[in-house]
């Protein structure tokens, strides 16, 4: 498997294992300072039946399109090909759509850095 650290780089924000739930990571706002998204990593605790989405935002407001994701093709592992960012003092965040059945949990994890 590969591994989400040697593809992804800064700071990690662990998001909540969420049953069937929306699962959200997010990396609070700092004053004065703007966060940068590098990627994220989602998975579900076992296979899900449908296409997901997953959707970075900044001040909860989302950025860019959301991305659909067919998990039976294993986790969703992003590296962005460039950076995504909130304003000054902005938190920034992924979600994970629940996964549509209880007792599957969802996971999402971001990958951000901070200026």
């Amino acid at each position: 498997m590969i591994s989400a650290q040697a593809l992804l780089a800064g700071y990690v924000t662990a998001g909540n294992l969420a049953d069937n739930a929306l699962s959200t990571a997010t990396k609070a706002a700092t004053a004065n300072q703007r966060h940068f998204i590098l990627g994220c990593v989602a998975d579900y605790s076992a296979a899900v039946a449908l296409i997901k989405t997953v959707e970075f935002k900044a001040g909860g407001v989302t950025l860019g399109a959301p991305i659909r994701w067919d998990f039976s093709n294993g986790p969703l592992i992003l590296a962005l090909p460039g950076v995504i960012h909130g304003g000054d003092g902005q938190a920034v965040s992924v979600e994970l759509q629940a996964s549509g059945t209880a007792g599957i949990t969802g996971r999402v994890q971001l990958y951000t850095f901070t200026e």
